[in-house]
């Protein structure tokens, strides 16, 4: 009587997966399903299943498709796309290692793959009139809808605007998303002269430059009103170093990273190539011909990057050092660990900096990332998690300024956040999720006045920002840059059109 109930049990559940897939399909007329169950249905044909355990087994894998869109659509923005593959090469695993939910979603994802698998194979039995007929209607679904995605618009916005929910049919869609490229926004043209002005050196001896981003990092002050840093985005002049510190807008929330990275070394929000941006490291490789980096080696500068987990993630090394980066150092090379730390602490990473450049005959520009504040926080008390870590931080970046210090030569320093961490989403506490914030350091001389000192910069313009406060001239873009986009600087969601294809078309000659 047991195994009977269990078998009404389960042909219950398997209606209601046909019926919720059916009702699905009819809402937002999306016959794309087809695509995903034929080969399922067709694989659990001929073994003696109930019609709607079949249906519900072809069906299911468009469901968990469905749900892993509408989990991606609310942390991105973006729904499932079928060019997602590129995180899914060596950086899944590396998350799950260091990342209790992912690996727990990992473990979650495998055993129901195999009890899906174990599930439609078996059985045994011959064709049914009801499983020929299913293969034929599903295929001739299918042929449609490839008929139609042959017509489909190839434009990445008007293909974006179309969407309030996640569908089958935009991850099929998204199979002829073409390749990032610029001037995507408008099919206006702007005429912009090639900006082949480089950046120029302040006079005397060239300052080393350090680039430091800070993951996950943004005031503390907007968690605990009235904290007062030491160091790292401290008003004033800590420890008499001079400087100054301000809001950042940057183009991600709550991950990506490398968005962040992006923005700052190539002063283009990653959105701005089409495809949401978020895997420019793969897919931009290669195609970009102008950086902080390339305009910092034409001065003489070596340029070095020291990541802190390994290079192959997100495809770090290969892009950074398609745009000028000489050196990439990640925690196996340089002895802090084998590269899946996930808390290594920022002191390592600036001792391993401040090893690597010891007696160098050049002047460096290093860029090193942090790893200290990367989540999960604490889930009953994120805040207090946060405030810990970043104390850690703060006297760490104070220690690397006095380290900076004591060797008695000119050095620069731009420190910056690369996003908030996912739980001031619920926290109720900071106004502006897209807001981190940055730190400029002039140690052993004195920071270029400036007008803007302490006002809000966006992430694109955070390198220009410094070089200036370091004395250095602005190259013809970065200049361009700064006139088109003067009023909206501190934050290009709100800049024109016309003022960003402007940027874009001066940036085009740099980008293949």
């Amino acid at each position: 009587m047991l195994a009977n109930a269990s078998r009404r049990l389960a042909l219950a559940f398997a209606y209601a997966v046909v019926a919720g897939t059916a009702l699905y399909a009819l809402i937002f007329l999306d016959p794309y399903i087809s695509l995903i169950m034929l080969p399922f249905f067709a694989l659990g044909c001929a073994r003696g299943k109930h019609p709607a355990t079949l249906l519900a087994l072809a069906a299911a894998p468009v469901v968990m498709l469905l749900l892993v869109s509408q989990i991606k659509f609310r942390l991105t923005g973006w729904p499932l796309v079928t060019y997602d593959h590129f995180f899914l090469r060596q950086n899944v695993l590396m998350l799950a290692y260091n990342d209790w939910r992912v690996a727990l979603v990992v473990a979650l994802v495998v055993a129901a793959v195999v009890f899906y698998v174990r599930g439609l194979f078996t059985g045994r039995g011959s064709f049914s009139r009801f499983e020929k007929g299913g293969v034929l209607a599903l295929s001739l679904a299918c042929l449609g809808c490839v008929i139609g995605l042959s017509k489909w618009d190839q434009s990445i916005y008007n293909w974006q605007t179309q969407f309030v929910t996640p569908t089958i049919r935009t991850f099929v869609a998204s199979v002829r998303m073409p390749k990032p490229a610029l001037q995507v926004i408008s099919t206006a043209q702007a005429n912009v002269p090639p900006q082949t002005a480089g950046m120029t050196a302040p006079a005397g001896d060239l300052p080393d430059l350090f680039f430091v981003l800070q993951e996950s990092t943004f005031p503390p002050s907007a968690l605990r009103p009235g904290y007062q840093p030491q160091a790292l985005f401290a008003a004033g002049t800590p420890n008499g170093i001079d400087g100054e510190t301000g809001p950042l807008h940057v183009n991600t929330f709550a991950g990506a990273t490398w968005r962040t990275e992006f923005s700052f070394t190539t002063q283009m929000a990653p959105q701005e190539f089409g495809n949401d941006g978020l895997y420019v490291f793969y897919q931009l490789e290669g195609r970009i011909k102008q950086s902080i980096f390339t305009r910092l080696k034409a001065l003489g500068y070596r340029t070095m990057v020291f990541y802190p987990v390994p290079g192959a993630f997100i495809n770090a090394r290969n892009f950074y050092t398609s745009i000028g980066v000489d050196e990439f150092y990640d925690p196996p090379a340089l002895g802090i660990s084998t590269g899946w730390e996930w808390k290594a602490a920022d002191s390592a990473f600036y001792a391993a900096m401040l090893k690597t450049i010891a007696g160098s005959d050049k002047p460096v520009a290093a860029m090193m990332l942090t790893i200290n504040q990367h989540g999960p926080h604490n889930e009953l008390d994120p805040a207090t998690d946060y405030l810990e870590r970043f104390a850690a931080s703060d006297a760490a970046y104070g220690d690397f300024l006095q380290a900076l210090t004591s060797r008695g030569r000119k050095a620069g320093v731009v420190a910056f956040g690369d996003h908030q961490p996912e739980f001031t989403a619920f926290s109720g506490t900071s106004p502006d999720l897209y807001v981190t914030a940055y730190d400029i350091r002039c140690v052993n001389f004195a920071c270029a006045p400036s007008d803007s000192h302490g006002h809000k910069v966006d992430s694109t313009m955070l390198a220009s920002h410094a070089m200036e406060a370091f004395g250095f001239t602005l190259d013809g873009f970065s200049a361009l840059q700064r006139s088109a986009f003067e009023g909206c600087a501190d934050d290009l969601r709100k800049c024109g059109e016309s003022a960003r294809l402007k940027v874009n078309s001066a940036f085009a000659a740099f980008f293949e």
